[in-house]
């Protein structure tokens, strides 16, 4: 800067017009969670919950917490991307998952489990052990799926 003047003094504080104090706006900060009283906790995976092309199956993708997932193949909808199990539990009962076969693919077993009658509140999912969990209306079609996959099953 060897263009400021020399009467100006390198120290001190800017004797000019004072901002004002009423701008005329009004600002507002969210209150947030006080920190005391909530532990925060790492998210398990992202889910991803689509609708295959045939409109009685959803299923439930698990992927790592900081995936960018691209958008599902063709004639598969997503239905929505969620971070927690409880995002996913509400997802699940908008999607009507209720009383329907569920096929839980556990990959560090390399099985497959059944179980002929879960609600959204099943104690399995949410868990990334389970990275594909996909629900059937009707038991017969689980029971195909299960055979097309390659690994053991099981029926809870």
């Amino acid at each position: 800067m060897t263009d400021v003047p020399e009467d100006l003094t390198t120290v001190g504080r800017h004797h000019g017009n004072d901002p004002p104090t009423d701008t005329g706006q009004e600002v507002r900060s969210p209150q947030g969670p006080d920190p005391e009283t909530l532990a925060a906790e790492p998210t398990p995976a992202l889910f991803q919950v689509v609708r295959t092309a045939d409109p009685d199956r959803v299923q439930i993708r698990g992927h790592s917490p900081r995936a960018e997932i691209p958008s599902p193949e063709e004639g598969v909808e997503e239905i929505g991307q969620y971070r927690t199990v409880d995002a996913l539990r509400d997802a699940l009962t908008e999607a009507g998952i209720e009383g329907r076969t569920a096929v839980f693919e556990d990959t560090e077993a390399d099985r497959v489990l059944t179980d002929s009658s879960v609600t959204p509140d099943h104690a399995w999912i949410g868990r990334p052990r389970f990275e594909t969990i996909t629900f059937f209306v009707d038991e017969g079609a689980a029971d195909e799926y299960v055979r097309s996959l390659d690994a053991p099953s099981s029926s809870a």
